[in-house]
């Protein structure tokens, strides 16, 4: 994979994209830098603002689809996918105008829920996994809205599930082959919800359309059945409560021993210390976060509230970029900046002691040698 290939430098070109058209696609204003450990030879690469956690960006869908696809995968091998097929079925109607989107989207999601329900109930259907893509079409200049979904369906009911879906959804895809491998199939379904590398050509009507679905709280990829159960089961109910409980002992300690003082920010944030993969090679990386000029980072202080910082495992996913991929990002960004000083100034709050001890005992051997020599 090439730098330009990578989903970092895909949804970085799709959010410049954005940012034309006056979306702002960064959870953040402040850029942000790593440096390199180990083998990196503290070497300090800029990696711009962060992008808002929604799964439009690839590097975010990657993050949350590996754990689901592995998960599809272990269901699979532990429980079997007999019975199950991989069906698809599409907008009733016809296709959605990019204005109208959203309630085209709501209603096909309500068609689906009321029709696989029904089909459930007469037990002769079980969704186990369902992703809904929002495909623009460059012909008509409409969305297709289709859904794919592997459910259990016992082959003697085949064809009455069949018939019942070919008279509620105008487009169906019906193939009754087995499923040889979960975790393709899995992969493709999360993987095509929103691909970046064909949404950064779609017209403007049709990436601000897009882009308005994001900030709902839809859900394009759903469990169901049996593997949600199994899902919620594979972490005992006991260490869910464990986890819980310490949860609220953090909380409540951070409540308790926060510092009430108002903060100003001055330096830069160390955020976490991460695993990165810069040229084909992995390394331990620190992740740190630009402090804003001191005049813009008060009034942020007075008018707003603290900032969310994504988790490093967002980082650890979205492919870092190489050295092509940081220019691209430093011209996002406002052009390049001085990512050296701003670690000097990160690591101030260290070496200044050093110096002033180094000052005052330059000075006390300076007076010693005086009195010696008089």
């Amino acid at each position: 994979m090439t730098a330009a290939q990578s989903p970092f430098a895909k949804a970085m070109a799709l959010a410049k994209r954005l940012v034309e058209l006056g979306i702002n696609p960064f959870q953040s204003d402040a850029d942000r830098y790593v440096v390199l450990l180990d083998g990196g030879g503290g070497e300090i690469i800029d990696w711009g603002k962060p992008l808002r956690g929604t799964r439009f960006f690839e590097p975010n869908a990657i993050r949350k689809d590996r754990p689901m696809v592995a998960d599809f995968e272990a269901f699979a091998k532990r429980r079997g996918l007999n019975d199950c097929v991989y069906w698809g079925v599409g907008l009733t109607g016809a296709k959605a105008d990019p204005e109208n989107l959203d309630a085209a989207l709501k209603s096909f999601n309500e068609k689906i829920n009321i029709e696989f329900s029904e089909l459930r109930k007469s037990g002769k259907f079980e969704v186990l996994l369902l992703a809904i893509h929002p495909r623009y079409d460059d012909f008509s200049g409409l969305f297709d809205l289709h859904a794919h979904f592997v459910a259990r369906v016992p082959s003697e009911h085949r064809d009455a599930v069949k018939l019942r879906l070919r008279i509620k959804f105008s487009k169906t895809d019906f193939p009754d082959r087995a499923i040889r491998n979960a975790g393709a199939v899995a992969t493709y379904m999360l993987w095509g919800v929103f691909r970046n590398d064909i949404m950064v050509q779609w017209p403007d009507n049709a990436l601000r359309a897009a882009w308005k679905l994001t900030q709902s709280r839809f859900h394009f990829v759903r469990t169901g059945g049996s593997f949600r159960q199994w899902r919620a089961s594979t972490v005992p109910v006991k260490d869910k409560a464990g986890s819980s409980v310490d949860d609220a002992k953090k909380r409540s300690n951070r409540a308790e021993t926060a510092d009430t003082r108002q903060q100003v920010a001055n330096s830069d944030r160390l955020l976490s210390k991460i695993m990165i993969k810069i040229r084909g090679v992995r390394m331990a990386a620190l992740l740190f976060e630009a402090a804003l000029p001191r005049e813009e980072a008060s009034v942020k202080a007075e008018g707003r509230p603290v900032r969310e910082y994504s988790s490093a495992a967002s980082i650890v996913t979205q492919e870092p970029p190489t050295l092509e991929e940081v220019t691209a990002t430093a011209q996002l960004s406002g052009g390049p900046t001085t990512v050296w000083n701003r670690f000097m100034v990160a690591i101030e709050p260290v070496t200044a002691p050093i110096s002033v001890w180094t000052k005052k005992i330059h000075g006390i051997g300076q007076q010693i040698i005086r009195r010696l020599l008089s």
